[in-house]
């Protein structure tokens, strides 16, 4: 698989070079190609090049580049950094994305995994999680390669057809990193356990929606060439157990899909991708719908 890296060039945003480098170590017979790459944006560069020459603003972020690559000891992994110019930076690594027909798009989220702040995602990374023009990865910036759980990979499935791209993703991923994937499904809690049920009643009926949820489960795995592969059906707050399941069974990465909604839609439908990206201690992949189509 071919990966984009979009490289920052702050101390503590070396989380995607991390998780870069895990990807070229995990399986070194089939190691994938890492295209890491620095923008320079057009505000930044407006700035700057009233005391600078241009030359020597690239060749300082080139060297900046490059030495959190070896910092990393990603160096000798990916392919030679690049630096380019760019008048916003999401777009300019979609540009690029294109132009080099990747695979994914790896990029650093600001808050770190035991920050409580509000602000979770760095304005590049909400720009690119609210587009989605292509498979995104977004990895915490504290995560580091010896914390990289040795588990399987987790597919996040709501049961929408719209999941199926990321079905398809994490089937590659898996074959790429030699680990095997485990479905997840969360049946949402809807009030069912504060109805004032009795106990047992809310148990039954609990464990009935448990049951027909397996069986849905199974018939969507089925019909995305995930037959027989190991699953998981909780129920609660679909953020909390997922984020625990990820912790259980060690995962290094959680994919999921998205349903490609507009800005008007995310204000009165969660979306459990975004969700996970904020606050998932693991590298998480959303994928669009579109992706594979």
């Amino acid at each position: 698989m071919k990966w984009l890296i979009g490289v920052d060039l702050r101390e503590t945003a070396t989380g995607a070079l991390h998780f870069a480098s895990w990807l070229a170590r995990v399986q070194p017979e089939a190691r994938p190609t890492l295209l890491p790459l620095h923008v320079l944006e057009e505000s930044y560069l407006l700035q700057v090049l009233r005391h600078t020459h241009i030359d020597a603003v690239e060749k300082l972020a080139q060297d900046g580049t490059v030495a959190q690559l070896d910092r990393v000891g990603i160096g000798g992994l990916a392919a030679p950094a690049r630096v380019v110019r760019g008048i916003e930076a999401s777009d300019t690594l979609v540009r690029e994305f294109d132009a080099e027909h990747a695979d994914a798009l790896v990029i650093g989220r600001q808050a770190q995994s035991t920050d409580r702040k509000i602000v979770r995602l760095g304005r590049i990374a909400r720009r690119l999680v609210r587009r989605l023009p292509c498979p995104v990865v977004v990895v915490p910036p504290d995560l580091r390669i010896d914390a990289i759980g040795g588990g399987p990979i987790v597919l996040a499935t709501d049961l929408d057809e719209t999941s199926g791209s990321a079905a398809q993703f994490a089937l590659r991923l898996a074959a790429a990193t030699g680990r095997p994937i485990v479905v997840a499904n969360v049946v949402g809690d809807d009030g069912v356990a504060s109805r004032g049920l009795p106990t047992e009643s809310t148990a039954a009926l609990l464990a009935e929606l448990g049951l027909e949820r397996q069986a849905e489960l199974e018939a969507w795995m089925t019909r995305h060439g995930l037959g027989g592969t190991r699953s998981i059906v909780a129920y609660g707050d679909v953020l909390g157990r997922l984020i625990s399941i990820l912790a259980a069974e060690g995962a290094p990465l959680v994919v999921c899909g998205s349903r490609g909604l507009g800005a008007i839609e995310r204000v009165f439908v969660a979306s459990v991708g975004t969700d996970l990206a904020c606050w998932a201690g693991c590298a998480v992949a959303i994928v669009p719908p579109t992706w594979g189509a």
